[in-house]
């Protein structure tokens, strides 16, 4: 039977060394992962946010120039509105 490798055996620091190396490696590796994941997140997210803005923002112009062009019917589609949030809350 073949004796143990001695260089390998005999040096428990070395590879204790290496161990730490390595892991600190994936460490580094995982955290730059992580914060390019955090980062398009982050841009993906404002984006979003952009886009509801620029949503609302129209919404607001609509309903504006419906009540200066149409203000009994717009006041007529408000309380009908209402009315169904009413019957939506009781039932």
């Amino acid at each position: 039977m073949a004796s143990p490798d001695v260089s390998t055996v005999s040096r428990p620091a070395a590879i204790g060394a290496d161990l730490a190396e390595g892991a600190a490696s994936v460490a580094r590796e995982a955290k730059a992962g992580l914060d390019e994941a955090v980062d398009e997140v982050s841009r993906k997210g404002r984006e979003a946010m952009r886009g509801t803005r620029d949503v609302l923002d129209g919404l607001d112009e609509l309903v504006q120039d419906s009540v200066r062009a149409r203000p009994y019917t717009t006041l007529a589609v408000a309380g009908l509105i209402g009315f169904l949030y009413a019957v939506a809350r009781r039932w």
